[in-house]
């Protein structure tokens, strides 16, 4: 029995060996670039404070790897450190890092405190993390300054009591006690610069789009009547991993028949088991899948039907739902509001309503032309985290997700891709993926590669 247990495990090593050989890719941060962004958010931030901690625990024991605060990450690159602040100050241009004591059962994630470690990374001071409240009570006592502290809840949290409030609402409490009498979030000196993507996180990205469309394409032909949801997710997962990415950016979602719907799909927030269902027959399912490479997040989907064909009604409605979608998507450029994108694909979606003939295509027709139609349709940033805030208006250097839904006779219909925005124009860094239901039927019943539009 050992020794059976003893090639599993041999065998298992050298699978592990093969994914994460799989996994490596050369897209990459350069080092220089995180000085760069600390200095632009000093510019920023006009002689006021930017607090921004570190992800302050291990990773749980159901987490594939340790993911560091986006912020945090975004300034520093260290995606190995716990419990570490850093701070820059406006009013002198400095960028100081408070890190946490050796932890002997550690051998990495470990930054030594002293000016060796400062003048490698180009900070001012590298100080043990106790020196951070006396340095705050100093600078906070010398005059009329807001602290701006990122946000650490990705998802937030609740408001009350204040022991289980999100993170910049703790942070305000401890800080109020050190004499600070303005405390604000992070958000709105950090975003703008996260907001537009240099040329090497492009090409991050443009990673992260091949890896999440590989992926999707699994998921797209793992899909089956009969088959619980979470086999197609673990498929997913291996997906992500074989195409070079480190792992998946979120848990799939396959979320089928009354799970499409975008009113339910919160719930598996709350779920133990992630809504798991077996799927069924006439069902459509929403897959909705992200690779992650360098700690940059993917985020893309369709809709597909669980046997592999979409019923008349089922055909009808989502191919008036991605001519609409198309034309949405055609507008998309530099200086162009999401409403305006919007618009463009419900007028196509007007102009074709007269020409439908089955109940559900007239239905869907009404729903996406009714009041609440664009309600839950999104174009959100994407790049550090899955979804990185809702642009007023769209600029050149964005990386975006084009992520429209509706629900029409019980089906759940969604379609997502990653662009980057264009001075004059896009790139889709999830290109190739099937758009008309022909197209996504014919992908599921072969075996062949990423299709062209």
């Amino acid at each position: 029995m050992k020794t059976i247990q003893h090639a599993r495990w041999t065998c298992l090593g050298f699978l592990t060996a093969l994914l994460l050989v799989a996994g490596s890719v050369a897209a990459q941060m350069p080092a220089s670039a995180y000085p760069a962004r600390r200095s632009a958010a000093l510019a920023a931030l006009r002689g006021n404070l930017l607090i921004v901690p570190a992800r302050g625990s291990f990773l749980a024991d159901d987490q594939l790897g340790f993911v560091q605060t986006a912020d945090f990450q975004y300034l520093t690159g260290f995606g190995e450190l716990v419990g570490a602040v850093l701070v820059l100050d406006g009013s002198t241009s400095a960028s100081t890092l408070f890190v946490q004591p050796r932890n002997p059962l550690l051998t990495r994630g470990e930054l030594a405190p002293d000016a060796a470690s400062a003048g490698r990374l180009q900070f001012a001071a590298v100080e043990p993390i106790d020196r951070l409240e006396p340095w705050l009570k100093q600078r906070l006592g010398r005059g009329s300054v807001t602290a701006y502290v990122a946000p650490t809840d990705v998802r937030g949290s609740v408001s009350r009591p204040l022991p289980m409030a999100g993170s910049v609402a703790r942070w305000q409490a401890w800080l109020a006690s050190l004499g600070a009498t303005s405390v604000r979030s992070a958000i709105e000196v950090i975003r703008p610069l996260r907001d537009i993507k240099d040329d090497s996180e492009i090409a991050v990205l443009r990673e992260v789009g091949r890896t999440s469309g590989e992926a999707f394409m699994t998921g797209l032909r793992a899909l089956a009547p009969q088959k619980w949801q979470h086999e197609t997710e673990l498929a997913v997962v291996n997906a992500c991993r074989i195409a070079g990415a480190r792992g998946v950016s979120f848990w799939p979602w396959t979320m089928s028949g009354p799970n499409a719907d975008f009113h339910s799909l919160w719930n598996s927030f709350l779920s133990y088991d992630h809504v798991d269902r077996q799927m069924q027959t006439g069902e459509v399912v929403r897959v909705d899948v992200g690779c992650q490479v360098d700690h940059y997040m993917g985020d893309v989907g369709r809709t597909a039907p669980v046997s592999g064909r979409f019923t008349e009604g089922q055909r009808e409605a989502w191919d008036l739902f991605i001519a609409g979608y198309r034309a949405g998507l055609s507008t998309i450029k530099d200086q162009v509001r999401p409403k305006a994108v919007y618009d463009t694909a419900l007028a196509e979606i007007r102009r074709l309503a007269p020409s439908l003939t089955t109940p559900e295509g007239r239905h869907a027709a009404e729903v996406l032309l009714g009041p609440q139609g664009t309600d839950p349709w999104q174009l959100h940033g994407v790049g550090l985290d899955d979804a990185e805030g809702l642009p007023e208006m769209l600029r050149a250097g964005m990386a975006v997700a084009y992520e429209l839904m509706f629900t029409v006779d019980g089906d759940g219909f969604y379609l997502e891709d990653m662009i980057l925005v264009k001075k004059d124009g896009h790139e889709i860094f999830t290109a190739g993926l099937p758009y008309t239901a022909r197209e996504i039927e014919a992908a599921m019943s072969t075996g062949s590669t990423r299709r062209g539009r």
